[in-house]
């Protein structure tokens, strides 16, 4: 079986995050590599909001790892 591409991961993660109520899913920009997903944004989150997007990425099939550094909180 082969490794799920990461084309596939940021374009899911996008898709679960617009969806997702209460976290302004449209500005998180998703970058993927090698299975490890960095989200990050221009825009301020709370932690609330923050951890929302973590476990949100975290769910999602061949997500090795989840970096929120970009992600700001207030």
């Amino acid at each position: 079986m082969t490794d799920v591409s990461d084309t596939w991961i940021t374009t899911k993660v996008k898709a679960d995050l617009v969806t997702e109520q209460g976290i302004p899913g449209s500005d998180i920009k998703v970058e993927t590599h090698q299975g490890v997903v960095s989200l990050s944004s221009t825009t301020v989150f709370t932690d609330a909001q923050k951890a929302t997007a973590v476990a949100i990425t975290r769910k999602i099939k061949g997500v090795r790892a989840v970096s929120a550094d970009g992600l700001r909180s207030e």
